[in-house]
Parts: structure tokens; sequence; C-alpha cells
């Protein structure tokens, strides 16, 4: 008698057990899903910034013959040719005394005041973007060879540097940038110039790296970013790319979102449908046995 009271709940007992794996299922393989879509987004990061990596280099190492010839030519008293960059790349050029007086190719004698001026090194520097003479310049200083004062100065426009991130085509939402140790980003594929809110040494300690990337909340108000580093050869620069988590996903959580309703809507239907084959069939067996009832008396 108990077997056969129970006999009725056991379809919906196992519709239930149905829907319970089903959803088991559909929300591991979204998981996993979801881990690809990151997965190829880390890949995205750590290729781009391989590739701008390689651009920079091949951008320090122009404008590190640029002044070495600046340099020589001018110890010289021999003129210089013109430089390898496209009209308007180039701001200022020339040479930079103690006096903070620069006097350029055309004979021309200004003061120069540039906020984040590299200081006197024995080798190449990269000064930080500057308001003078145009707002997110960036300058390259390298001493002027056999002397003790005076230094050669290269000033490009942030519209040239801006251009050569925004040519390799990162996706909408991702952003390509040239930054220093000290975490000022000399370039950004947006235009904008400023110190990053986390820090930079780090990762110039462990680069190069084997395909090694990280989440950060950069800014904050933007959600997280998919880090790729890679350090510019042997100069000062490290080439970050950082790939939009959210936009990364946008496309997966979208058609998983439409899945998870028409899996809802499904095992909705299967539940009342089972439900309803349930109410039914106790319907039916009492008034089956109420009409037994009599004829049995």
């Amino acid at each position: 008698m108990q077997a056969r009271r129970l006999l009725p709940w056991s379809l919906p007992a196992a519709a239930v057990l149905a829907c319970a794996g089903y959803w088991t299922q559909l929300l591991h393989t979204q998981e996993q899903a979801r881990e690809r879509a990151l997965a190829n987004a880390a890949a995205r990061a750590v290729h781009l910034a391989d590739t701008l990596a390689l651009q920079a280099e091949t951008l320090v190492q122009s404008a590190d013959f640029v002044l070495s010839t600046v340099g020589a030519q001018w110890s010289e008293r021999q003129p210089v040719p013109p430089p390898p960059y496209p009209p308007g790349a180039v701001l200022q050029l020339g040479v930079l005394n103690g006096k903070g007086q620069l006097q350029s190719l055309d004979g021309s004698v200004v003061r120069v005041v540039i906020d984040g001026l590299p200081t006197p090194g024995n080798g190449l520097s990269i000064g930080a973007p500057a308001r003078q003479p145009v707002a997110g310049a960036v300058s390259f200083v390298r001493p002027l060879p056999g002397q003790s004062q005076g230094q050669v100065l290269l000033t490009l426009s942030p519209g040239y540097l801006t251009g050569l991130l925004r040519r390799l085509q990162p996706s909408r939402g991702d952003l390509l940038l040239l930054v220093r140790a000290d975490g000022v980003a000399v370039a950004r594929s947006d235009g904008l110039v400023e110190p990053l809110p986390f820090p930079v040494m780090p990762l110039f300690e462990r680069a190069p790296r084997a395909g090694e990337v990280l989440s950060q909340a950069w800014p904050p108000e933007e959600g997280r970013r998919i880090l790729g580093w890679q350090r510019a050869g042997s100069t000062p620069l490290l080439a970050l790319a950082a790939v939009d988590e959210a936009a990364a996903l946008r496309g997966v959580q979208a058609e998983q979102k439409a899945v998870r309703r028409r899996a809802a809507i499904g095992s909705a239907a299967l539940l009342m449908l089972t439900t309803a084959a349930v109410v039914l069939s106790r319907r039916w067996q009492r008034r089956r046995a109420a009409a037994q009832r009599p004829a049995s008396a």
C-alpha cells in the first residue's frame, strides 16, 4: 500500500533529479567556456605586449641613433641630416646646455621648460610626459659626447607615439602602454599619459616571462583588466597590454544567459507537466476508487 502511494511521486522526483543533473552539467560547461574566454584574452594580452615590445625597442633604438648622430655631428661642427621621422613628429631636436637653453639645428636658441626631463646619465634617458612644449610630449636625452656638460635632446609629439600604438589595432576597450620603471606611462593608445595606480617595478623584474598574466582592477571604476607585459629589449621601457576583462566575457556571458533562460523555461515546463500528470493521475485514481465502492457494497 505504501509503495502504491509513493509510486505517483516517483515521476516528479525523477524529473527533479534530471533537472538538477542537467543544471549541474550546464553550469560546469559554462564555467569552462568562461575560463576559455579568459585564457584567450590572456593570450591576446601576451601577444600584444610582445608585439609592442618589439615596436618600442625599435623606437628607442631609433631615438638613440638620432641623438648619437646629432651629438657626433654637433661636436665636429658638421651639418646634421634631417631625422628619420614623419612631419610633425619631432617637436624639439638640439643640444641642451646646463642653463636649460636649447640650441636647435636651425641655429635658434630657446629656453626649455620640460616636466620630467631626465637627469643626465651615461646613456639614453627617457623623460616623463611633459606639458611643454606640448602636453604629453616625451623627451629622449643623451649626454653630449666629449663634454662634461650638455645633452642632446629629442622631443617627440604625443600624437606620433599614440599613432605607433594604435597601429597595432587593439580591440575596443583594450589599452597599450609604454611604461617606465617608476610607473609613468610615456605613451598610451588612448592618448592619455598619467602614472599607473599600481607598481610596475615587479613586472620589470619578472620580465621576460613565459605567458604569465595578471588580472588587475585598473582603474577601479572601469573594472578589471588582464595585463600582459614584456620588457622592450634592454631599454628602460616596459610594453604593457591591458585587455578589458568584461569585454572579453561579454559575448560568452550573453550567450550563456540566453541558454540559461531557455533551460529555465524548459525545466519549469517539465516540472509543471510532471506535476500536472501526477495530479491528474491521483484524481483519476480517486474517481475510480469512488466508482468501485458502491459496486462492492
